[in-house]
């Protein structure tokens, strides 16, 4: 079976666009082993973070309420 000039250019676009499919496929899986290597630093990161301020948290520090300052005036009442 021959086929048409069209056939043969529809043909030959379905191929391109197989080769161009393939290609973001081929790209999607990288990225996303990428991300998810990304997402276990991250994990690490922030595991060894929160177990070093767990490990530096201290109780917070009790401070005295300023006393009020003294302006020198004496306020009388009438």
């Amino acid at each position: 079976m021959t086929l048409t000039p069209l056939e043969k250019e529809l043909l030959a676009c379905v191929e391109e666009l197989e080769k161009s499919v393939s290609a973001c496929m081929q790209r999607q899986l990288e990225q996303e082993k990428a991300l998810a290597e990304l997402r276990s630093e991250l994990n690490a990161s922030l595991s060894t973070l929160h177990g070093a301020l767990e490990a530096g948290r201290r109780p917070p520090e009790r401070t005295e309420p300023e006393e009020r300052k003294r302006t020198g005036f004496i306020r009388r009442r009438t």
